[in-house]
């Protein structure tokens, strides 16, 4: 190899011990195309492995750019609950059961926790402990819907008369254990034809437990062991005008222009 190197790029005929003189080496007609040939002959070795080598480099670029020779349209659609682009999903997906378990799950919380009919035991019976919504909840959380939402909910009922129906917007799963639900509470009172409608967003932490009940009869009324260990609330405004802070900051800055 190194052999090579020196024919290619060093100039070997000098190296060589006979002493040709001046004439032929220099004044000698004849002996100047072959030494245009040998230049020629190396300029074309060096032009030659520099194609080689870029011919490399352009062949593993094309290697690398195959698993990209196909293009598919992607359609992405504005998602307003969070104000970000989203993609849109394909007519069919595929979920998996445990998901669907825990949305069915979550539904169920919110009516229970939210749902308020016209009778007052009922509501107590719903509400109370050993209650689904109690095996539901984590002991930190039941504490903190009883000392708060509860009698709230109970005073409206007996002394207002209020009759709350609930509907599901979407539930949206954040994480492996967060989900996020939009909900609407439809309130009726007495002697008002149209229900007063807002608009919520709860934030859940589930998990799926071993739960110690007392009695073998109160694991059906959780029979997956579905538990909430996180819950908080979001006020979200009204179906015609939404209170979300977007909108508030922009119209906070059209004000100021």
């Amino acid at each position: 190899m190194f052999d090579i190197f020196n024919t290619v790029f060093k100039y070997k005929e000098k190296l060589s011990p006979d002493k040709l003189g001046a004439y032929p080496e220099r004044l000698h007609v004849k002996a100047m195309p072959e030494r245009r040939y040998l230049w020629s002959s190396r300029i074309l070795v060096i032009v030659a492995v520099f194609s080689i080598a870029f011919n490399l480099i352009l062949t593993s670029t094309i290697y690398l750019l195959l698993p990209e020779r196909s293009s598919a349209p992607r359609l992405f659609y504005i998602d307003h609950r969070y104000n970000q682009l989203q993609l849109l999903q394909p007519a069919e997906i595929n979920v998996s059961v445990f998901n669907l378990v825990t949305e069915e799950q979550i539904k169920n919380y919110i009516m229970l926790r939210y749902l308020i009919g016209k009778r007052y035991d009922e509501l107590a019976a719903r509400w109370g402990k050993a209650s689904p919504l109690y095996w539901m909840s984590s002991p930190s959380v039941y504490s903190n819907f009883s000392d708060g939402e509860a009698p709230q909910g109970s005073a409206l009922q007996r002394v207002r008369h209020l009759l709350r129906n609930v509907k599901i917007d979407w539930i949206s799963q954040i994480s492996a254990d967060v989900w996020q639900v939009q909900f609407q509470t439809l309130d009726y009172y007495p002697g008002r034809k149209e229900p007063d409608i807002t608009i919520w967003r709860s934030t859940l932490r589930v998990a799926y437990r071993t739960i110690n009940y007392p009695d073998k009869n109160y694991a059906l009324l959780n029979p997956f062991g579905f538990l909430v260990t996180n819950y908080s609330l979001a006020y979200h405004g009204k179906p015609n005008v939404s209170e979300h802070y977007i909108e508030k900051a922009r119209d906070t800055n059209k004000r100021r222009r």
